[in-house]
């Protein structure tokens, strides 16, 4: 198994379904990571990056730090320091497409975090339940919940239930494509493995603005089927 969702999908996909994916002709494919890394403007790609994994890394010591005292404990804390920074990060794209400036701070935002937390909890949560039926229906489900951070990031009035389900119908007929999309990156995941995460955090800001345009490009299907 090799997680491609890092924490944007929420989800891992076993070797063989990446490797069909990777031999799928698909057009846009080429064109959402052009126009992702069009969108960095000098010096942002770096400071991205960077940046992310600063702010990931402090979720992952503080929660180890906790669970030595209390356990349980460690999970909780994971759920919502990576809810805070995952919001963030969509946030700090949405800023780097308008060609403004931001710092390791926007990355912790705290301005919706029950709508956030919400969000990631029951994302985790209902992927973890359907996983425990069988493996397959959870990764399918992961992948129909991809778009919630995205959706409360640009609509909080929503809520975390209202975010679930526009992802689950903004996602039909185009979960397949998201597959396709995050296994392209399978090569630097594998160089990444073999560079003890060097390759990885330069790739994450072209890996998380893709994501952020492929919501742009479902989004404008999803209401262009409503007109």
């Amino acid at each position: 198994m090799i997680d491609l969702g890092l924490f944007f999908s929420g989800g891992s996909l076993p070797l063989l379904i990446v490797l069909i994916a990777l031999f799928q002709k698909i057009g846009w494919r080429k064109g959402i990571k052009r126009q992702a890394r069009a969108y960095f403007y000098k010096g942002a790609w770096l400071k991205f990056a960077l940046c992310l994994v600063i702010s990931t890394v402090g979720v992952m010591v503080i929660s180890a730090l906790i669970g030595k005292i209390i356990s349980f404990l460690s999970v909780l804390v994971s759920i919502f320091g990576m809810a805070i920074v995952s919001y963030g990060t969509i946030e700090v794209m949405r800023l780097i497409r308008n060609q403004e400036e931001f710092e390791l701070i926007d990355f912790i935002r705290i301005d919706n975090v029950n709508g956030a937390v919400s969000v990631y909890f029951m994302k985790w949560l209902y992927t973890l339940l359907w996983s425990l039926l069988f493996v397959i229906p959870g990764m399918i489900k992961s992948y129909s919940y991809s778009q919630a951070m995205f959706i409360i990031s640009e609509d909080p009035t929503l809520g975390a239930d209202g975010a679930i389900t526009r992802s689950r119908e903004m996602m039909n007929g185009h979960k397949w494509e998201l597959v396709v999309l995050q296994s392209s990156f399978f090569g630097w995941a594998l160089l990444g493995a073999l560079t003890f995460g060097i390759a990885i955090v330069y790739i994450l800001p072209i890996y998380a603005m893709s994501m952020a345009v492929f919501y742009e490009y479902v989004k404008k299907d999803y209401f262009a089927a409503k007109e």
